[in-house]
């Protein structure tokens, strides 16, 4: 496994703040030419900013909810996957990534999706911070594709953070990196009724 980055969230969280910013200003402008009032542009952009600081109240808040773990499910949670791993996998092609090249230069750029573990295999779906950066869509992985498994703790990240690197039969890769929950998947995975190869319990 090669490092990658936990910083999805930070990213997506980004994105709406300059996508929101450009809107304010756009609309403040547009108010300032159509009725020619210093006063109209300025109640547009206060309105503007304010939906803004709504929309990201609204993604914050969504971030922070908790998993729910669903029936016959061994666990749940959140995990960053690397972004480059989801361009050369066919098993997880049913993840669009809307600038693959951003992520060749960048092998480092992770996304967040939640995750759903269960005893046939994995269930990762893209996370609102994920879309905002231009990944969406889910795959899922089952176990019997996985020919390799390793997993480490990661001491000098958030206290309980992990990570787990995945190789299949066409040698393609999946590395997830967990922060502050990887306790609780590492757990879960000694559960599987087959250890995964290379994974001792």
């Amino acid at each position: 496994m090669t490092p990658f980055s936990f910083g999805a969230k930070n990213r997506g969280r980004a994105q709406v703040i300059r996508a929101g910013g450009t809107t304010t200003f756009a609309l403040g402008l547009l108010a300032l030419i159509a009725t020619d009032s210093i006063v109209d542009a300025g109640v547009m952009l206060v309105a503007s900013g304010t939906c803004v600081a709504v929309a990201l109240s609204w993604v914050a808040h969504k971030e922070r909810r908790s998993a729910d773990v669903p029936e016959g499910a061994l666990w749940a949670g959140r995990a960053t996957v690397r972004v480059l791993d989801l361009l050369g996998c066919p098993l997880l092609d049913t993840v669009t990534v809307r600038r693959p090249t951003a992520a060749k230069r960048h092998p480092a750029m992770g996304a967040l999706g939640d995750v759903v573990l269960d005893r046939d295999g994995l269930t990762w779906t893209a996370t609102l911070a994920a879309n905002f950066s231009g990944v969406r869509g889910s795959f899922s992985v089952p176990w019997s594709a996985v020919t390799k498994a390793q997993a480490a703790s990661i001491p000098a990240a958030t206290p309980g953070s992990g990570a787990i690197g995945l190789t299949f039969a066409d040698g393609t890769k999946l590395d997830l990196a967990l922060a502050g929950t990887y306790g609780g998947f590492r757990a879960a995975l000694t559960r599987l009724s087959e250890s995964l190869p290379g994974l001792g319990d």
